[in-house]
Formats: structure tokens, C-alpha cells, sequence
């Protein structure tokens, strides 16, 4: 076992929730990196499925806090907010005008979706809190994208571990696999754009 390994297994059920309701601010701990190495350091299936749900309300915790300065500061200050300083939260303003055109079509829909995408799972509260969406659907919409993002990877990591890979190795193919699979959505999605 190595260090990072030794490391990954004694964090806390408080260090698993500080570090996911982090990543909803700070990019720079993506949650492609983070989730996996809950799951390395999970000892056995029950400690996975405390590990998961424990980073799932972290996460909530997060978006709560972006759904509430969203309806504190309102549209206008938001969308200025957003223009100077987005880029720092990976947030355009583009992605954000996207953002508010879909939750006024499909709030729930959009709401679980956007958990499921690395960036848009950072963001997409603060857009939700701007519209005031009714909070009780859009808490329950995150906590199930939520919970089925961190599922899948935690589990992934977990998994890999098992079958003997050291933490890293694990993390940096998961890390692979969801680049390409990004690359590849987004070549796609460029393609279909431009053929329209």
C-alpha cells in the first residue's frame, strides 16, 4: 500500500464532506480527481455508499450557497458578476445565458443533467437561485445528479483499487477515460452544431 493510499483510507467522513462541498467553488479540485479517490479510500461497499452520500450533501451544501447568492444579488448584478469574473469559476457568460434559457424550459430536467457535467455542476445554481426555481425541487434534483455523478466515479475508483491498481494509477485512468469521453461529446456536439 502507498502513502497516498495510507492517506485516501484514513480521511474522515468530515474531510469527505469539506472537499466536496470545496469543489463547488474551486475548479482547481475537479470532481473527476476528487470522487474516485472517495472511493480508493472506501474499505468496503457500506463504507463506499456512507463515503458517497456523505460528498452528496456536501455538494448540496455548495449549490445551496450558489442557489442563495444567486437570488440574494439578483439578475442584473449576477449576469455582471458573471461577465467579470466567470472565468475564474470556468463560468462564461455565454454558458450562463445558456444556463437561464434552460431552466425556463425544463427546471428538474436541467437541474439533474447539469450535475452530471464537470463544469456546469460547479455553476448551475447560481443561475437556478437568480430564477428563484422552487428550492424544494431543485434540492431534490441535485441531491440525485449529485449522488449519481459522485456514485460513478467513487465507484469507479473503488473498483479499480480492488482489482489491485495503487491510488494513482487509478485516478489517472479514470482521469483519462472521462477525457476522452469529454473530447469525444464535445467533438460531437460541434459537429452536430455545425451541420445545422
Amino acid at each position: 500500500m502507498t502513502a497516498l493510499d495510507t492517506l485516501l483510507r484514513a480521511a474522515s467522513l468530515e474531510a469527505v464532506f469539506l472537499a466536496a462541498l470545496v469543489e463547488k467553488f474551486l475548479p482547481v479540485l475537479p470532481s473527476y480527481v476528487l470522487h474516485p479517490a472517495i472511493g480508493i479510500g472506501a474499505e468496503d461497499a457500506a463504507a463506499l455508499l456512507l463515503r458517497c452520500l456523505v460528498a452528496t450533501a456536501g455538494s448540496l451544501g455548495g449549490a445551496l450557497a450558489w442557489y442563495g447568492l444567486g437570488a440574494w444579488v439578483g439578475a442584473g448584478r449576477a449576469a455582471a458578476l458573471v461577465q467579470r469574473h466567470g472565468r475564474w469559476l470556468l463560468l462564461s457568460p455565454r454558458l450562463y445565458g445558456r444556463l437561464m434559457t434552460s431552466y425556463g424550459r425544463n427546471p428538474a430536467r436541467i437541474t439533474f443533467l447539469g450535475q452530471l457535467i464537470p463544469t456546469v455542476r460547479i455553476v448551475s445554481a447560481l443561475p437556478a437561485g437568480v430564477l428563484r426555481l422552487p428550492l424544494r425541487g431543485f434540492l431534490l434534483a441535485t441531491a440525485a445528479g449529485s449522488l449519481c455523478w459522485i456514485a460513478i466515479l467513487a465507484g469507479a475508483g473503488h473498483l479499480l483499487h480492488r482489482k489491485g491498481w495503487a491510488a494513482g494509477e487509478a485516478g489517472l485512468a479514470i482521469l483519462a477515460t472521462l477525457v476522452v469521453v469529454e473530447g469525444t461529446s464535445g467533438l460531437f456536439a460541434w459537429a452536430l452544431r455545425r451541420r445545422r
